[in-house]
């Protein structure tokens, strides 16, 4: 197998250049953390951008940074950890879920870009994309292009941030990425509710977003899985738990995290957690650690993604359907649903996609076989105008389908695929 590895800019190009003119695609990789997560790249040529790396520049006092993609996400973590500054959008340990061997925070900050994660604060605060103040990156016409800067409020033309972030490679090779950062909050509680039941999980969160007290994360944890919280608590109550987060001046802080647990306590025992149990509790939610790869080796993960609302119904439908373990994140909105069996039947794979559409939602294969990659698309089907949205986008930036071809949407016999 072939293996690019440009340590500039130019070299990135001129390397693209090449596969552009021999024909060759190309599978893009960072650190490699996430080459499980989509299709297997139809190549046997691979562009390594982990030498496009380190911090250009980082500024605390205007709350920006920027990094060549391939710079590891560990290392901009602990930059921002030393001004006490943080990716207000949470982003979890999300390779993790792929492969047991990926540590804290593997991966790049292009990878993370590349496929828009996000953690808890999602609800409040956007994800990856949200955060992009502009990138510079290759096409596949082997043509350096470029959107946004280093402010919020750019006039610029059209906003490919948008764009590139979770295409997954498929439209450009990233090789300088600039993000809004934020300070860390003063403070911050968590509020347990007892409840095993993901309906009135659903109903508590619900409540809980609409009401007056700010919550900046919300999620539901099942009773089996409460344990990996590592919370007293969590273990004496016996049940399922929903958990809500607060943040701010302390003050703020107590009062409102009393305010729910009076609003909450219809649907089960409530109590604060201490700040020195919360962050603990965030990190499991951020890193579905109930899901983490290293245990769950033998069983299948899909990511649900539905209006917040209907979160607690479609659920609990989806575990009554297809069996298996559920967490809830985003109020509902973002539901992990872990299936046993590493080859589970079509038709449990339609009433997965059947239940999710039917609410206005997507279902993803985070986890799968390479068997049941291969027979199943990893990506929510799109209706028939987007797709010829994205076809035209695609044929514009990537013409001769030499990035990442097949990650997102397999390659057909036509040769058709993103």
């Amino acid at each position: 197998m072939d293996v690019l590895s440009p340590t500039t800019p130019d070299q990135l190009r001129d390397a693209v250049g090449w596969a552009l003119g021999s024909e060759t695609p190309l599978e893009i990789i960072g650190s490699g953390s996430k080459r499980a997560y989509g299709h297997n790249v139809q190549t046997n040529a691979v562009l390594d951008c982990s030498k496009l790396s380190g911090i250009l520049f980082y500024q605390p006092e205007e709350l920006v940074i920027s990094a060549r993609a391939g710079t590891p996400l560990a290392e901009i973590k602990a930059a921002l950890a030393e001004k006490n500054q943080q990716f207000h959008f949470e982003p979890g340990n999300f390779p993790g879920l792929l492969d047991a061997s990926n540590g804290p925070d593997a991966g790049t900050i292009g990878g993370l870009v590349a496929c828009n994660i996000a953690g808890p604060r999602r609800i409040k605060v956007g994800a990856a994309r949200d955060h992009l103040l502009g990138f510079e990156a290759v096409s596949g016409r082997a043509e350096d292009f470029k959107s946004g800067g280093r402010v919020m409020k750019n006039v610029t033309g059209f906003d490919l941030s948008k764009l590139m972030a979770g295409a997954f490679g498929t439209l450009g090779v990233m090789h300088t990425v600039t993000l809004k950062v934020m300070p860390n909050d003063e403070t911050s509680a968590t509020v347990i509710v007892a409840c095993s039941d993901p309906r009135a999980a659903g109903k508590a969160m619900t409540l809980a977003m609409r009401s007056e007290n700010e919550v900046s994360a919300a999620a539901w944890i099942a009773p089996e899985d409460a344990p990996h919280l590592d919370v007293p608590l969590a273990g004496e109550y016996g049940s399922g738990l929903v958990v809500l987060r607060i943040e701010g001046p302390q003050p703020s802080v107590a009062w409102r995290a009393d305010a729910l647990c009076r609003a909450l306590a219809d649907f089960g025992e409530c109590h604060e957690v201490p700040e020195s149990h919360s962050h603990s509790i965030w990190k499991v939610v951020a890193d579905v650690a109930p899901f983490a790869a290293a245990d769950n080796s033998d069983s299948t993960l899909w990511r649900v993604s539905v209006p917040p609302a209907s979160g607690g119904d479609i659920c609990a439908q989806l575990i009554e359907k297809a069996g298996g373990r559920a967490m809830m994140d985003w109020a509902g909105g973002l539901i992990w649903l872990q299936v046993p069996g590493s080859d589970i039947p079509a038709a449990t794979v339609d009433a997965i996609r059947d239940i999710a559409a039917a609410a206005g939602g997507q279902a993803v294969l985070v986890r799968a076989t390479g068997e049941l990659r291969k027979i199943t698309p990893v990506f929510h089907p799109e209706n028939p105008a987007l797709a010829r949205i994205n076809a035209k986008i695609k044929e514009n930036l990537d013409p001769h389908g030499i990035l990442n071809p097949g990650r997102i949407a397999p390659i057909s016999q036509n040769g058709e695929g993103a």
